[in-house]
């Protein structure tokens, strides 16, 4: 009796596929993350999007910025399964915090305060942003998507996405403002 090949694909589609998409795998699952805002979720969403694109390897050679393509194939993907789960659209901010902790371990406990402080502040001042703009703020602050990668995965013009992320900003600027103890004019600058 022989033995069937279930997986349609060899070692060389595999190789060509990993090669593919490693450069973009990290970039994919902190934009998965942003998403789903829990690691099981966004690793899952990876796999799901991972899976769905293997037999794909034909098209995504001829893809000429394919980590943008990948992205927007993650957040249609996304999309789908909160449309289909009947959840809320997009839970940024969970218990995990937005900044990532780049401090060494020789800083001051005064400067991991004031570090903590600042997580809280704008960890705040983004849960007052509605949805789309704390989408575009963490896409394109936080995350480093250029205003072009955006405008691919949303289908939204670029100057739009300008005067939207102008808004977002300046709105961040007015609730971190409320939060300061003092007026600029009283403030102790060193």
């Amino acid at each position: 009796m022989s033995v069937k090949k279930i997986w349609p694909f060899g070692k060389s589609e595999q190789h060509e596929f990993e090669q593919l998409v490693m450069p973009h795998l990290k970039r994919l699952y902190k934009l998965a993350f942003r998403f789903a805002g829990q690691r099981d979720d966004a690793e899952d969403l990876v796999q799901d999007v991972l899976l769905k694109l293997y037999p794909r390897l034909d098209e995504m050679k001829t893809v000429d910025h394919l980590g943008s393509w990948m992205a927007r194939v993650l957040y249609r993907h996304f999309i789908d399964k909160l449309r289909s789960n009947k959840r809320s659209l997009l839970q940024l901010v969970d218990d995990e915090t937005i900044l990532e902790d780049y401090s060494d371990n020789t800083q001051s406990p005064s400067n991991d305060l004031d570090m903590s402080i600042l997580q809280d502040r704008l960890e705040y001042s983004l849960s007052q942003l509605n949805g789309d703009q704390r989408l575009l703020v963490m896409l394109h602050d936080v995350e480093g998507y250029t205003l072009q990668e955006i405008h691919n995965l949303h289908d939204v013009s670029i100057g739009t996405l300008k005067s939207r992320l102008n808004r977002a900003r300046s709105r961040l600027r007015e609730i971190l403002k409320t939060m300061e103890p003092f007026e600029a004019d009283r403030r102790v600058n060193e």
